[in-house]
């Protein structure tokens, strides 16, 4: 199992997955990526380094490669895609002459759409940029089958080499997606898998229309990491908020943030300076900030951060940097080291509304019955960058769905978010029937036992 980024530890490297492979009779070898490996000691007989390095260096060395992956993220026309086109363009617009960003343009457009154009490129890129990274620790573990997170498309690009490595060699590999919109957002498939667990039959369908993969090799599994929400918590939530300095007797706000930093400042100025207009009592205001280097990287985040603990404001953060920058304590929570529920399982159970920028967690809010409130404005756009608003965010293809807005309350404008506020804060029950059937469309049967699917999916092929 290759895991290189945080959902797929998160997905597979979790204690009750283990477990499952366990009780299915397969011993798991973990090929990490190598700021999980160098990060801990591990048992050497199941831990292994995965060879990005050697990946990344094919990569920068062939010209045609990246002309193929280029292609292979765009060949499947969505909304999405059609905007990360569009966003690729503008990267490169200004250090590119114009008659060669209008040749490349014409060059991709000419081949997105075309009927079998992905089909090829996978093939080429297969036929021609051969690795054998892995094939010793294959042998010398006997390893006798694979699961990748994702299809090797743009985002899972060492997956896919991963996966190639095992096929040239007769190994069958299995996939199982780790993200919603990973099938319609990331481009075309780098190979062909023995079967693909999808999260439910919306991504089924999508699976077959959009990558060509037979009805045949599709199980409908669920969403591994999303088991752990299944869980029983193991505090009250007056305990959990106590345990965080928190008042269990006032209302509990949670924002969650993306990368573009503004909207945090934007969330203390609506939050901190207009306490008034958000509830007409003191409530508890919790900022879950987005782990990237985009947002914690940027100098005005220490000054925010400092901003918004002098406020009583407390922040959950999945990322977190000691002083020193170790980044160990972040790396332990992907890997789930720990049995017991995280913090944003608590935090989507206990909390009373939920803010944020139309990211991935409103479908885990769903998923814990959790009202959410999606904001769609931008009050200061100067100098930004279209992909980081949310106009760009509000035309992508999964943040489209009609079972998706219908699930939570779009606010276009500052008023829509304090009325907004006022209801769900007013009745936390609202659209609780529209979150479960949200929730069910996009990760179908939530029963805690998608992990145990999966291992049936792999040990019934064997």
């Amino acid at each position: 199992i290759p895991l290189h980024g945080k959902m797929a530890a998160r997905a597979f490297h979790q204690p009750s997955f283990r477990r499952n492979l366990a009780e299915g009779g397969l011993k798991p070898f973990y090929f990490l990526s190598p700021i999980y490996y160098r990060s801990f000691e591990f048992d050497p007989e199941q831990y292994f380094e995965l060879q990005v390095d050697q990946y990344d260096d094919q990569y920068e060395k062939h010209f045609f490669l990246q002309q193929l992956r280029m292609l292979r993220r765009f060949v499947i026309v969505t909304e999405t895609t059609d905007l990360r086109f569009r966003e690729f363009v503008e990267n490169k617009l200004f250090d590119a002459t114009l008659l060669g960003m209008a040749g490349q343009m014409a060059f991709v457009n000419s081949f997105r759409g075309m009927p079998g154009m992905g089909r090829l490129l996978m093939w080429l890129e297969r036929q021609f940029y051969v690795t054998h990274a892995h094939d010793e620790s294959f042998k010398n573990q006997a390893v006798s089958s694979v699961l990748t997170p994702g299809l090797g498309n743009y985002g899972y690009w060492n997956e896919g080499n991963f996966a190639r490595e095992a096929q040239r060699m007769n190994i069958p590999v299995f996939t199982a997606i780790t993200n919603y919109d990973n099938i319609v957002n990331m481009g075309y498939r780098g190979f062909d898998p023995a079967c693909l667990a999808v999260w439910s039959r919306q991504m089924a369908d999508e699976a077959v229309r959009l990558h060509g993969i037979p009805a045949k090799k599709i199980e409908i599994t669920g969403p591994v990491q999303y088991d752990r929400f299944m869980q029983p918590l193991t505090q009250t939530r007056e305990e959990f908020l106590r345990s965080i300095h928190l008042d269990p007797a006032k209302k509990t706000i949670l924002f969650a943030g993306g990368v573009n930093i503004n909207h945090y400042f934007d969330m203390y100025r609506v939050f901190m300076e207009q306490k008034e207009r958000v509830w007409r009592e003191p409530f508890n205001f919790v900022v879950r900030p987005y782990p990237h280097g985009k947002l914690f990287e940027s100098p005005a985040w220490k000054m925010l951060e400092k901003m918004l603990r002098d406020e009583g404001v407390y922040i959950s953060n999945p990322g977190s940097i000691d002083a020193n920058g170790d980044r160990t304590a972040e790396f332990r929570v992907d890997l789930a080291f720990d049995d017991a529920p995280d913090e944003l399982n608590f935090l989507l159970r206990y909390s009373d509304v939920m803010v944020n920028y139309f990211s991935t967690i409103s479908l885990e809010a769903a998923i814990c019955d959790l009202p959410t409130i999606h904001i769609g404005y931008d009050p200061y756009k100067f100098g930004i960058r279209f992909s980081m608003t949310t106009g760009f965010l509000q035309r992508q293809t999964h943040n489209r769905r009609p079972l998706r807005l219908a699930a939570a309350r779009l606010a276009k404008n500052e008023e829509d978010l304090f009325k907004a506020l006022e209801s769900y804060l007013n009745d936390r029950i609202l659209d609780h029937e529209a979150r479960r059937v949200y929730a069910e469309s996009e990760c179908g049967e939530l029963d805690g036992k998608s992990g145990s699917r999966v291992v049936n999916m792999i040990t019934s092929r064997l």
